[in-house]
């Protein structure tokens, strides 16, 4: 199966050549294939989920690709993961964006940890290296979209989602302070920190006391 792995990032890497992210720092696209097999890899993944992680975009991103070479090189089950995260770029953006959100609940255990390591790194980017063009209402409702998918998938791993979750909070955190006005930036940091503290199991006693010393410890350092 090794062989099979290294096929694929081969294969990976040579259709995607001269791609590039869209964030500021104008990262090659193979950057992305890599963060996502090193999550999913992480996550448990399996050598057929790793393959098909090094593949999730060839189709939709690099014609003349096609599922029948997927499936010749790779097999058919790596061919069937690929489909399950391609989407269909005859398609405006906007239809394809409400299909992944449909679709998502229809997932097999191995497109949804895949999907969620994807935008698990698409959410990191937004936090690091966003795309210029994107102004804070672009970027929240990237998030906002990415929370919806990820909630209608019927597999979720705790430590993808634990992962996830993480990424989407530096990415709200990130977005608000390039975007907005100190204050502001202050109180979504805020609602950040609330949210994780209740996913963590905090009491919403404990909750309030902490938000209480966060404001206290805010005040004396202005």
């Amino acid at each position: 199966m090794s062989n099979l792995l290294e096929r694929a990032e081969a294969f990976a890497r040579r259709v995607h050549e001269g791609q590039f992210r869209k964030g500021e720092a104008k990262e090659p696209y193979t950057v992305h294939l890599e963060e996502v097999v090193d999550l999913v890899s992480k996550h448990g993944g399996s050598d057929t989920e790793v393959c098909a992680a090094w593949l999730h975009d060839t189709v939709e991103d690099c014609p003349p690709t096609s599922f029948q070479d997927i499936e010749e090189n790779f097999g058919i089950e790596v061919g069937k993961i690929v489909r399950e995260l391609t989407d269909d770029k005859n398609l405006k953006k906007a239809e394809r964006k409400r299909l992944q959100v449909i679709n998502a609940s229809h997932k097999s255990p191995s497109a949804c940890l895949i999907k969620i390591c994807d935008k698990t790194s698409n959410l990191r980017s937004i936090a690091k290296s966003p795309p210029t063009t994107w102004d804070y209402e672009r970027r929240t409702e990237y998030i906002r979209w990415a929370y919806e998918v990820v909630s209608s998938l019927p597999h979720k791993p705790k430590a993808a989602i634990e992962t996830f979750m993480m990424a989407a909070d530096q990415a709200e955190i990130r977005s608000a302070g390039d975007c907005l006005p100190t204050r502001q930036a202050q109180n979504v940091a805020v609602s950040v920190l609330q949210r994780k503290a209740y996913r963590a199991g905090a009491s919403p006693e404990q909750v309030n006391q902490f938000m209480v010393r966060f404001a206290m410890g805010a005040l004396e350092n202005e």
